[in-house]
């Protein structure tokens, strides 16, 4: 199923709220039970500083305290150095298990950049 009906029965999850990051950081776990189909998730990232790189990425779980593992191309490219960075990707919430979190790895140098990673899904019954 795809998004459909982006003004009634669309919703936005975040995933990672709007935050200067410097080290390694995770998002809270994301219930995705009431989702079906396609979600698009977005990064949003300003230029870090430096040589600093984001590398971002979904992992999921089947609890919400669960063990946290990679979303199959659940990844986005990585920044380049001191570089902001906008980019979109599609998983399938049918397809991975019930809870998700961004987590974003910071390298390559000192430095701080504001990041947020959303998702829009449908809800199963709206």
């Amino acid at each position: 199923m795809t998004i459909q009906n982006l003004g009634t029965r669309t919703e936005v999850l975040n995933l990672l709220p709007s935050d200067v990051v410097t080290t390694t950081v995770a998002g809270s776990a994301v219930d995705l039970l009431d989702y079906e189909g396609d979600i698009a998730v977005s990064l949003d990232a300003e230029a870090g500083g430096g040589s600093v790189t984001y590398a971002v990425k979904l992992t999921e779980a089947d609890t919400s305290g669960g063990s946290y593992t990679d979303v199959t191309g659940g990844a986005f490219t990585t920044s380049g150095a001191n570089a902001a960075a906008t980019e979109k990707i599609s998983v399938n919430t049918n397809s991975i298990k019930r809870f998700i979190k961004a987590n974003v790895t910071v390298a390559g140098g000192t430095g701080a950049g504001a990041i947020s990673v959303i998702a829009v899904g449908s809800k199963k019954y709206g």
